[in-house]
C-alpha cells in the first residue's frame, strides 16, 4: 500500500499555511510535502511538525524570483552560485526538520539561452550538488514539469529529467515522477514509471485534465498505484492536486477507488 503525503501547498487552501499542518494531522496523515517552507517561520514550522508528529518528506529549495516568473535555478547559466546558496539553505532547513529529499526545480531558461547551454548548466550544478547532499544524507530530486502548466520549463518530459539524473550517475540525485505532469506532456505515466523506476525516489499524483483528485479525470491512477506496488516502490506518493470542491471531500477516492493490489 502506498504511503501518501499530503501536499500542503495544494490542499486546504482555505486555511493559512500553519493550519494546514493541523488539518493534515487531523485527517490522519503522518507525512506531508510542500513547495517552499523557507517562506514560513522556521521555529514555528519545526514546532508544528514536532507537536503534530508529522514528517515533511520533501520540499523545494528557493526557485529564484517566483513572482517575476522564475521557476527554478538548476538550468540557468550565470546563476550557479545562487543555486548553490539556495541548496545549502535548503539542506540546513531539511536537516533541522528531518526532511530527507529536496526537489530542485530546473527552471525556465531566459531568452538567448540554448537548450544545450541549459542542459550543460543543469548537469554541472547537479555534479556540484552531489558532495553537498551526500554529506548531509539527503537525496536531491529532479522533476519534469509540463510546458502547458509551466511554459518554457526546460525539463518538460520525464525522459529529459531522467536523462539528467542518469548522466549524474550518483545515488544522491534521483527522479521525482509526477504522474500528472507526465500525462500533460503527452507521455504515458505507467510506461515512464516502468522505464525509469530504478531512478525514481518520489512520486506525485493528480488527475487529468484539471489537476484534481483521482477519479475526476481520465487517468488510470488506480493502475499507476498498483504498478508502484508491483515494482516494490517503498517511497511516498504526494497528493499534489487541487481539490475539485474541497479538501475533505477530495479524499473519498481513497476509500472508493479499486487501487489496492489484489
Amino acid at each position: 500500500m502506498p504511503r501518501f503525503a499530503a501536499n500542503l501547498t495544494m490542499l486546504w487552501q482555505d486555511l493559512d499555511p500553519y493550519q494546514r499542518f493541523e488539518a493534515a494531522a487531523a485527517d490522519g496523515f503522518r507525512h506531508v510535502e510542500m513547495l517552499f517552507p523557507h517562506e514560513l517561520d522556521e521555529e514555528r514550522l519545526a514546532k508544528a511538525l514536532q507537536d503534530l508528529e508529522l514528517e515533511m518528506v520533501v520540499f523545494d529549495p528557493a526557485p529564484g524570483d517566483w513572482a517575476g516568473g522564475e521557476r527554478g535555478l538548476l538550468a540557468l547559466p550565470g546563476r550557479e552560485e545562487e543555486f548553490a546558496t539556495t541548496l545549502r539553505d535548503a539542506i540546513e532547513l531539511a536537516t533541522r526538520i528531518g526532511t530527507s529529499k529536496l526537489n530542485a526545480l530546473v527552471g525556465v531558461p531566459p531568452a538567448g539561452v540554448s537548450s544545450d547551454q541549459a542542459h550543460a548548466t543543469a548537469l554541472a550544478n547537479l555534479h556540484s550538488a552531489v558532495p553537498l547532499v551526500n554529506e548531509a544524507g539527503i537525496t536531491l530530486l529532479v522533476e519534469a514539469i509540463n510546458n502547458i502548466d509551466m511554459p518554457g520549463y526546460w525539463a518538460s518530459t520525464v525522459a529529459r529529467a531522467a536523462e539528467l539524473v542518469a548522466a549524474v550517475d550518483d545515488p544522491g540525485v534521483r527522479l521525482q515522477l509526477d504522474q500528472y505532469h507526465a500525462a500533460m506532456a503527452g507521455e504515458d505515466p505507467l510506461e515512464c514509471l516502468r522505464t525509469h523506476f530504478p531512478l525514481v525516489a518520489h512520486v506525485q499524483i493528480a488527475d487529468v485534465p484539471g489537476r484534481h483528485e483521482p477519479g475526476t479525470g481520465s487517468m488510470p491512477i488506480a493502475d499507476f498505484l498498483r504498478e508502484l506496488d508491483v515494482l516494490g516502490y517503498a517511497g511516498f506518493v504526494g497528493l499534489e492536486y487541487r481539490p475539485l470542491v474541497d479538501t475533505e471531500s477530495s479524499f473519498v477516492w481513497m476509500r472508493t477507488m479499486d487501487w489496492e493490489q489484489n
